[in-house]
Parts: structure tokens; C-alpha cells; sequence
């Protein structure tokens, strides 16, 4: 497969997933916050961590272009930060209005996307959900660095060393830091991109069968985990295989929805995985604000949940086509 066909080439399996993952935060949060269901919190951290290997599995072929042309690392820069930025810094004022945090160290903290650099480095943590996006932005600024010792022959190669050394490093500070940094802290994450990376190859391997039966084992696995972080068995053992659990049932999952492309034949498939595919950055972003909003309001919860999740698909809708898209149109091609 040609550079252009390779990077250009549409899994409608994963915009379906990664609509879910959207969606699935949202709902899971919109419980856990207000009505403060732990199982749905628990249950939020893999749609998270969707997010991480559908990155690295999307951005892999991206970043063979650099090793290819230098000039493209430039591109890719622009391409991101026109992608991610604009939206999350218009979502930052509007929340950091609401909670009075305009302009305040947390602000700054958020703006430069050190919230999680350190544990408990926020006075008020009132924009929780972006700890992802701060791993994310500081992938895109470092891992560059990395390239400069690569090229495109052993890429892949050097991708798998420095998942394993980053997992390394993990081990090493399991005793030294709770569940929650662990999974959340910026520099201890970026081995869930690389996961992506890997996956890009490994998809190949695997059937649907495969995948799906996969899929219910890590499930199992996880329950099983989570289920005694939350008996307080706060282990170095539980601690790991949680985290690496996690991880690892993200990448299967991806693999399975990978091989839903047969269903790309069926029109209705293509359009709905399109519409919540586009929608799922702003649900990510705006859902605390809904949540916050809703959160005191005076009425059942069935009510509640209805109008959180219309505000969503209306807000997300407009974000799109009047934020999004525009700014992306303006992002340029790689050479």
C-alpha cells in the first residue's frame, strides 16, 4: 500500500468505536459524578484508554511520512494542534468561568497542560477529564525527539523497545504512586500510544473471531481487577496488572472493530459510525460542563439524563460544523 493510501485509508470500524468511547465517558461520568456509581467510573477508564490506542494506531502512518521528509514534522505539528487545541481552549475559559478559575495557577495549569505532571498538583481539579488530552499534547511535543534516532527501516522495531522500556519504568513506580497517577500521569502513559503503534501491524494477525473472544476474556480480567483495587488491595501486583490490563483489552478491542469493516457495505453503518465519529471530541470536552450544570438541577434523574444527552448531541453537532471543520479545512497536506 502506497504512503498516501496508507495514510488516507478510513476504519469505519473505529469510527464506530471511537464514537462509543465518546459517548461511553459521557454517560459513564454523567452517573459517577452525580450519582456517584463507582462500577460506571471504573467502567469510564477503558473508553478512555480506547482513545489512547486508536491514536497511536491512526497517527503511526502519519509519522512514517517524518522519518520519510523531515519538512513533515512541521506538518504534523500543525495538523494536531489545529486538530485538538482550538476546541479545548474554548472549552478551558468557559469552565474555568464557572468555577471562577479564569486566569488563576490552576488556569495556567490546565492552558499549558500540566495538570497530571505531578500527583495532586491542582489546588481544585475542576476539569477533570483533560488528563488525557495533557498525555496526548506532550506525546505529540516529545516523541519527535524519538524519530531523530530512527528511520523508517527500524521504526517499528525501535516503537517496541521503548513500549517495554516505558513499561519498565511503570514498574518502577508502582510502590510509589496510587492507582489513579498511575493510569493519569502524564509521563507514565505514552507506552498506551506506542500500544497503538504496535497494533497497526498486529491487526493483521488476528480474525474476528479472535478478537471477539479476547475481547470477553480481558473483560473478565478486568472486572475481576477492579473489583479488588475496590476491596482496597492496593498491591503491586493488582496495581500493574490493573494498568497493563487496561492497555492491553484496548488493543484487542481495536483489533475487533477493525475487523467490522465488513459492514461498511451497509450504508446506514457508514453514517452513523461518520456522525458520532465527528461528534466525539466535543462530547469528550463539553460533558463536565453539562454535568455541572445539571448537576443541582431539581428533577428525576430519567429527565436529567434525557436533557444531558440532547444537549450533547446538539452542542456536539454545532461544535463540528461551525468550530471543527472550518479549522480543519485549514490544515495542510502532508508533502
Amino acid at each position: 500500500m502506497s504512503k498516501t493510501k496508507e495514510i488516507n485509508k478510513h476504519f469505519y470500524g473505529l469510527d464506530l468505536l471511537r464514537g462509543i468511547s465518546g459517548y461511553g465517558v459521557a454517560i459513564c461520568h454523567f452517573y459517577a459524578f452525580i450519582y456517584q456509581n463507582v462500577f460506571l467510573e471504573y467502567l469510564s477508564f477503558i473508553f478512555v484508554e480506547f482513545f489512547f490506542v486508536l491514536s497511536g494506531f491512526v497517527l503511526f502512518p502519519q509519522l512514517l511520512t517524518v522519518l520519510e521528509n523531515k519538512k513533515n514534522l512541521f506538518i504534523f505539528y500543525k495538523r494536531r494542534w489545529l486538530r485538538t487545541l482550538p476546541l479545548y481552549f474554548i472549552c478551558l475559559v468557559i469552565i474555568s468561568i464557572m468555577f471562577n478559575k479564569l486566569f488563576t495557577q490552576d488556569f495556567f495549569k490546565y492552558f499549558f497542560f500540566l495538570q497530571d505532571f505531578f500527583p495532586n498538583f491542582l489546588d481544585v481539579s475542576y476539569y477533570p477529564v483533560v488528563w488525557s488530552l495533557s498525555i496526548e499534547e506532550f506525546f505529540y511535543l516529545l516523541f519527535p525527539i524519538f524519530l531523530l534516532f530512527s528511520n523508517k527501516k527500524n521504526f517499528l522495531k525501535n516503537c517496541a523497545y521503548l513500549f517495554l522500556f516505558l513499561i519498565f519504568i511503570k514498574l518502577f513506580f508502582v510502590n510509589y504512586f496510587d492507582t489513579y497517577f498511575l493510569r493519569t500521569g502524564t509521563l507514565l502513559r505514552f507506552d498506551a500510544i506506542l500500544l497503538g503503534f504496535l497494533m497497526r501491524y498486529v491487526y493483521l494477525k488476528f480474525d474476528f473471531k479472535q478478537s471477539a473472544i479476547l475481547s470477553l476474556l480481558f473483560m473478565f480480567l478486568y472486572i475481576f481487577l477492579k473489583d479488588m483495587i475496590l476491596l482496597n488491595k492496593d498491591l503491586f501486583f493488582i496495581k500493574l496488572s490493573f494498568i497493563l490490563l487496561l492497555q492491553f483489552f484496548s488493543a484487542i478491542i481495536l483489533i475487533f472493530f477493525c475487523k467490522l469493516e465488513f459492514l461498511s457495505n451497509f450504508l446506514i453503518f457508514k453514517k452513523l459510525s461518520l456522525i458520532v465519529s465527528r461528534q466525539t471530541y466535543s462530547v469528550y470536552l463539553t460533558h463536565m460542563i453539562f454535568i455541572y450544570f445539571l448537576k443541582d438541577l431539581n428533577t428525576n434523574s430519567s429527565i436529567k439524563f434525557i436533557v444531558y444527552l440532547l444537549l450533547l448531541i446538539a452542542i456536539s453537532s454545532l461544535s463540528y460544523y461551525f468550530v471543527e471543520k472550518p479549522i480543519l479545512k485549514t490544515r495542510p497536506k502532508y508533502l
